[in-house]
């Protein structure tokens, strides 16, 4: 699946479920964040990925819209205008017994190890003890329900990880 790049206008005619690439103004509050580009604005829910943007900032910024009472963007990650270390990706959809590669939050959970992907696939892992953090994994999906993965390769991303761009304050 691809996102679909749209206009803040154009979300009251989009189809939930739809995967989109929007931009504007990224403003936070108390009660939550938005994005907004001239009169039209929409509520986001969560957070990017790997980042946190600043208040008041321009961004481009994808996830999944739902257009209900409470229209919002459920986001999977943002990026700057023109930061080409970020882009949109969806998780890939296989079958048991197919290996992947997938960019995840790793974090302990209780007993259970979780790989939550930008697009909020999620994961249980087994074959490797990795520590809390951004991680590069390869594996094997073993279940499909629940998506249980058994970690045969991986790379630590945390250290690694670019800090966000970010436009200085006069």
């Amino acid at each position: 699946m691809t996102y679909l790049t749209l206009p803040l206008t154009d979300l009251p005619g989009i189809p939930d479920g739809t995967l989109v690439l929007l931009t504007g103004t990224y403003a936070r509050s108390v009660t939550g964040a938005t994005l907004r580009d001239g009169n039209a604005i929409i509520e986001l829910s969560g957070e990017p990925f790997d980042w946190s943007p600043r208040h008041d900032t321009r961004l481009d910024i994808w996830g999944q819209i739902w257009n209900g009472p409470a229209p919002r963007l459920i986001v999977h990650n943002a990026r700057l205008p023109g930061d080409v270390r970020r882009h949109p990706h969806t998780s890939p959809t296989v079958p048991a017994g197919t290996t992947l590669t997938v960019t995840a939050r790793v974090q302990r959970v209780g007993a259970d190890l979780l790989a939550v992907t930008p697009d909020r696939h999620t994961y249980l892992l087994r074959g490797h003890d990795l520590p809390d953090g951004y991680h590069h994994l390869t594996g094997t999906l073993i279940n499909e329900t629940p998506p249980l993965m058994h970690v045969t390769s991986h790379h630590d991303l945390s250290r690694a990880m670019l800090p966000p761009t970010e436009v200085p304050h006069d």
